[in-house]
């Protein structure tokens, strides 16, 4: 089910095409592919916090520049590129994503942050929640604005042939002329995996386009995702990795693979594809400047006054949960949920959901007169979702137990449930008020809510104050940020009905409210955020694996700190976070989260730019979630802490001109600790492997 050959060879195929495709747009490419702020929003660019402030001359010299859309609106902001020299090894890794992060071992597994504040709202698909790193959305694709074409491809294997996990990403973009932009992206992964039935295969792909001119831009993509994963259900006895000692010594020797788990032959299965659009055209008038162009003509340049936006979003999702039906019996026994079932039945459980989403909004730009310092938007928000679901729960009533000729017990039998459909609309107004220009004082407010529909009372408003200066020569920043909320919970915490598990929840709204503050000084290279978070009627999945509402108040309280240092060739990066739960049964999260990152950097033949370091992840012990394969969901538990163990990986990283390769050891810590790395309850990491890539960019 997991077989490599027939797509591997095909994705041979279209980075082959990729790249020739590139090659040839080099040599064809005409006038001069221009990039100005105005072509961003009309000049209102918001910068993410991880980025220095670039301004309009820098941004005029880059050969590529990437950007990303603000929700349902569209307004676009200067993104980050993979280009960095140092570091490639450790990005490629999951712990690569974020400074905390518990996954099931194979690159592309279900995972989740263990920092809270990192932690999005649940989707009503909640099947992808645990592949959020993985998946494209409209808050994170990517557009490009280039003044040559690009081709970016990385792959990447670790591990031996039985146990190999491989990826591959690439990307494209082309602009033909200052206007027009198209490209595409995908990501393979395949990982066999390190322990018995852990392999898992995702494939992902996105074909994007954009037009930018001084009335008209618009930005649009169509993805498409195919995850597959061969569950376990994590080992069977954690004694086996911890304390081998204990163990004869036929079983003291055995590799990862051998080591017993739950069950085998037990699929999930999620798909999903997207169809994105967000135009607007913007009404304004021509400004004449005072400078002239090389002929002697006065310069002219379009001011926009206002903008009309429209939004539409569409996606279509599938999970489907099997196994075999030799394996169904043997899966059979790990549920007692009193639901009865026939054993000759194969394991099949599929849920579908698909949601379309219109958005139209009318925009006042900021700036388009010196008096006019905000820019006003208001817009209406209409979404359409449709669930599909097996119906029916079993009448026990109606059915007949029959004991065998030992007297044990069999469960009764039942007809075949039927599908039903469930649909819901609502309909959102919301306004944004913001100021972007500027560095002494910038804002953004924000706020929608439902007046119509199934989620009717459902509401968020945001806001965030930040203040930009210089400091020892370089800049600073002060930013506080709040939010409130009170949501519908998700579609499949309150409705879901599948073999194992069967649940109608009538649940209250949840409703939070966060506050925070971030000072960022980069002479310093110091970054302190802290924020809390109080939450009412938080929805969780318990100990038994069902959705439950905690019906008290919950807070917690976070601190991060982000300190680098550099002096000549040595490199030190760290990062900590430190959080506090009110209620460690309902939300566990650990105390005290550290990344570091040691270095040396330098040259080699005057071309070759070296970096040799080692990395280190640790976090305090905690109970960490279990992740329950038959719901894909992350549930609390009390059994097993996990946590303190450090791990630790050693790499050299290399750049030649366009190309970047590496070479890793991961969790070596494990050959001089105790083996103790459990990533979630009762799902190891990976054992000690080596891991190597090669990244080459394809540009002029």
């Amino acid at each position: 089910m997991l077989s490599l050959q027939p797509m591997k060879y095909t994705l041979y195929i279209l980075m082959s095409l990729m790249i020739s495709t590139s090659l040839f747009a080099q040599t064809r490419r005409g006038g001069k592919s221009g990039f100005s702020l105005s072509n961003l929003s009309g000049g209102n660019v918001k910068l993410p916090d991880s980025l220095l402030v670039v301004d309009s001359a820098e941004l005029k010299s880059k050969k590529v520049i990437a950007y990303q859309l603000t929700p349902l609106l569209g307004d676009a902001y200067i993104a980050p590129m993979d280009t960095s020299i140092y570091n490639t090894a450790n990005r490629t890794l999951t712990e690569g994503k974020g400074l905390a992060i518990g996954y099931l071992a194979n690159l592309g597994s279900p995972a989740q942050t263990r920092i809270f504040t990192e932690r999005k709202e649940a989707r009503d698909f909640i099947f992808a929640d645990a592949f959020d790193y993985y998946i494209t959305t409209p808050e994170n694709a990517k557009f490009y604005d280039t003044k040559t074409p690009f081709t970016n491809v990385m792959y990447t294997t670790a591990g031996g042939s039985v146990s190999k996990e491989e990826q591959l990403t690439g990307t494209i973009g082309i602009n033909f002329g200052k206007k027009i932009n198209i490209g595409g992206d995908f990501d393979y992964i395949y990982g066999r995996g390190f322990y018995s039935s852990n392999g898992n295969k995702l494939i992902s792909y996105r074909i994007f386009g954009s037009y930018r001119s001084d009335r008209y831009e618009l930005n649009a993509y169509a993805s498409n995702y195919n995850f597959v994963l061969h569950e376990n259900g994590g080992l069977a006895d954690d004694n086996v990795l911890t304390h081998p000692e204990d163990y004869s010594d036929s079983r003291r020797d055995m590799v990862s693979t051998d080591y017993p788990v739950l069950y085998t032959n037990v699929f999930n299965r999620v798909k999903g594809k997207q169809y994105f659009l967000t135009h607007r055209y913007n009404l304004g008038f021509t400004r004449t400047l005072e400078e002239t162009d090389e002929e002697g003509y006065a310069k002219e340049v379009f001011v926009p006054v206002s903008s009309i936006i429209h939004t539409f979003h569409y996606e279509d999702n599938q999970r489907r949960f099997t196994t075999s039906e030799s394996s169904s019996v043997a899966t059979d026994t790990l549920f007692n949920q009193g639901l009865p079932f026939n054993y000759d039945d194969k394991l099949n459980d599929v849920m579908s959901y698909w949601s379309m989403k219109n958005t139209v909004a009318l925009s006042l730009r900021e700036g388009f007169q010196n008096w006019v310092k905000f820019g006003l938007t208001a817009f209406i928000n209409i979404e359409k979702r449709r669930y599909r679901m097996q119906d029916g729960k079993r009448d026990a009533s109606t059915e007949i137990v029959v004991p065998d000729r030992d007297y044990s017990f069999i469960p009764p039998s039942f007809q075949g449930s039927t599908i039903r459909t469930y649909d819901e609309l609502s309909t959102y107004v919301g306004a944004e008020l913001s100021k972007r220009t500027g560095k002494l004082f910038t804002y953004n407010a924000r706020g929608e809510l439902c007046i119509l529909g199934d989620d009717v009372g459902e509401f968020r408003a945001s806001g965030e104050l930040r203040t930009t200066f210089n400091l020892f020569q370089k800049e600073a920043y002060v930013k506080a940020d709040a939010y409130i909320k009170n949501v519908t919970p998700a579609f499949f915490q309150r409705h879901y009905h599948s073999r194992y598990f069967w649940w109608d929840n009538d649940f209250n709204m949840i409703q939070q409210f966060y506050v925070g503050g971030e000072v960022n000084v980069e002479s310093t290279q110091t970054k302190l955020s802290a924020g809390v978070e109080s939450i009412q009627n938080y929805v969780y999945f318990g100990k038994e694996g069902m959705p439950v509402q905690h019906g008290g108040n919950l807070q917690v309280v976070t601190a991060r700190l982000k300190q680098n240092f550099y002096y000549r060739a040595l490199g030190w990066e760290n990062e900590v976070a430190y959080q506090i739960s009110s209620n460690q049964d309902v939300l566990p999260l650990p105390d005290l989260s550290v990344y570091s990152n040691l270095y040396l950097k330098f040259k080699l033949a005057k071309v070759l730019s070296v970096q040799v370091g080692a990395d280190l992840h640790y976090n305090t012990a905690y109970y960490a979630p279990y992740y329950e394969a038959a719901t894909q969901q992350f549930q609390v538990q009390d059994e097993v802490k996990i946590g303190n163990y450090p791990l630790i990986n050693t790499y050299v990283n290399f750049n030649l001109k366009q190309a970047r390769f590496f070479v890793m050891a991961y969790n070596l810590s494990s050959q001089f600790v105790r083996p103790n790395y459990f990533s979630l309850a009762h799902y190891p990491l990976n054992p000690m492997m080596i891991k190597m890539g090669v990244a080459v960019r394809f540009n002029n």
